[in-house]
């Protein structure tokens, strides 16, 4: 099996990381009918360029575009997605530019955002069959958007309910939203297939002095953030009890972050493997999250063996619920009861039964086995 995808190498945290973990997993498999190819879109280079290079059953395809246009601006001043399509008909060309040139059994499409759509688009004009691996709710994660580009990225949402497309969504949450709020009908070619926590992690044994508040966090409406104002300022009120951290993508110079700088230190985003050192010092991390698909700092803080709390509307929580860790999923709506529940499990480390059994479920290895299983049977 031949699988082309979209790919994007990125030094923090987040799928992209699972995504070059499953490229080295096909790499070293002894599957000798096994190989992918990776489209990588790359803006801002000096002169346009399509380059391949292979390793292997691996190959890596680098295209360059001078100018890729800002997604913002586009849906705000198209009418339709056919405007939208014009406007990314040179990202759109090199990805069938690749499916032409390489063949693929299927295309494995990574996420639903702008990128991904343009993916799906050629594969659909070159009659490949196709995957879509769920990877964020775009209505969802555009809610903080302006009307008419909200409605705009959920057209393009809607746009991957194509018959003959097999879904697989990384929780059962995910598919319900997708069905009642997106789709709006049932989806029967699909599988639910939970993400990987890189080993790494489970090196990690986390030192407790129940102080230290760990947050994981682009600085998007969807991920909650008023909410990490509010346990700051809460914070304040009642002694300073915890040191609260925060990891985010916000520039640290606006006036906001300047002023929550003074309740909350803040750490610029890291790599996977630095990532792992932050929840080691951590004592609990907590993910408020409004909604996620999943939610992998949460899973990949236990598996370091440091608590964390999530929201109710994340898909991790059916995981931790799996595990037995069904008192770490609660509802953020009363910043009180929140911080009770932190006092109730911070610096109380993840028993290593727990940790063995995330190993064994989770692992890159069982994910990605599964992975291929489920891809093999969608064709």
């Amino acid at each position: 099996m031949k699988i082309l995808t979209n790919i994007r190498f990125a030094q923090t945290a987040g799928i992209s990381q699972v995504l070059v973990s499953f490229i080295k997993f096909i790499e070293k498999s002894k599957k000798n009918d096994l190989s992918i190819v990776g489209v990588n879109i790359i803006g801002k280079r000096e002169n346009e360029s399509y380059r391949g290079t292979k390793r292997g059953n691996v190959k890596i395809i680098s295209a360059g575009f001078k100018r890729i246009p800002n997604v913002a601006k586009v849906v705000k001043k198209a009418k339709s997605l056919d405007e939208v399509a014009k406007r990314y008909h040179k990202v759109i060309s090199a990805y069938r530019k690749a499916i032409r040139e390489e063949k693929p059994n299927l295309v494995l499409i990574n996420g639903t955002y702008f990128m991904p759509w343009c993916l799906f688009l050629a594969a659909s004009a070159e009659k490949t069959p196709m995957v879509l691996h769920y990877h964020g709710v775009l209505a969802k994660e555009t809610e903080g958007w302006k009307k008419k580009q909200r409605n705009m990225f959920k057209k393009m949402e809607q746009s991957f309910d194509k018959k003959g497309v097999f879904y697989i969504f990384p929780s059962k949450i995910t598919k319900k939203v997708v069905e009642n709020e997106i789709f709006f009908h049932r989806i029967r070619k699909c599988a639910v297939l939970p993400n990987p926590v890189p080993l790494h992690f489970f090196e990690k044994e986390s030192k407790s002095s129940a102080k230290n508040i760990g947050i994981v966090s682009r600085w998007t409406k969807i991920k909650n953030v008023e909410f990490i104002s509010e346990l700051a300022d809460y914070n304040e009120k009642t002694g300073k009890k915890f040191n609260i951290n925060l990891i985010t993508d916000a520039p640290f110079n606006t006036r906001h972050m300047k002023k929550l700088s003074k309740k909350v230190k803040l750490h610029k985003p890291r790599n996977n493997k630095k990532l792992a050192e932050f929840y080691e010092k951590m004592d609990v991390i907590i993910s408020p999250s409004h909604f996620e698909t999943y939610g992998n700092v949460a899973k990949e803080a236990v598996a370091s063996g440091t608590p964390a709390l999530v929201n109710t509307a994340m898909g991790v929580g059916e995981t931790f619920k799996k595990l037995g860790l069904n008192n770490f999923v609660t509802s953020f709506d009363s910043i009180e009861k929140v911080y009770v529940k932190i006092e109730n499990v911070i610096g109380k480390n993840i028993e290593k039964p727990v940790r063995d059994k995330i190993k064994k479920l989770y692992s890159p290895n069982k994910i990605f086995s599964d992975l291929i299983n489920i891809l093999e049977m969608a064709i």
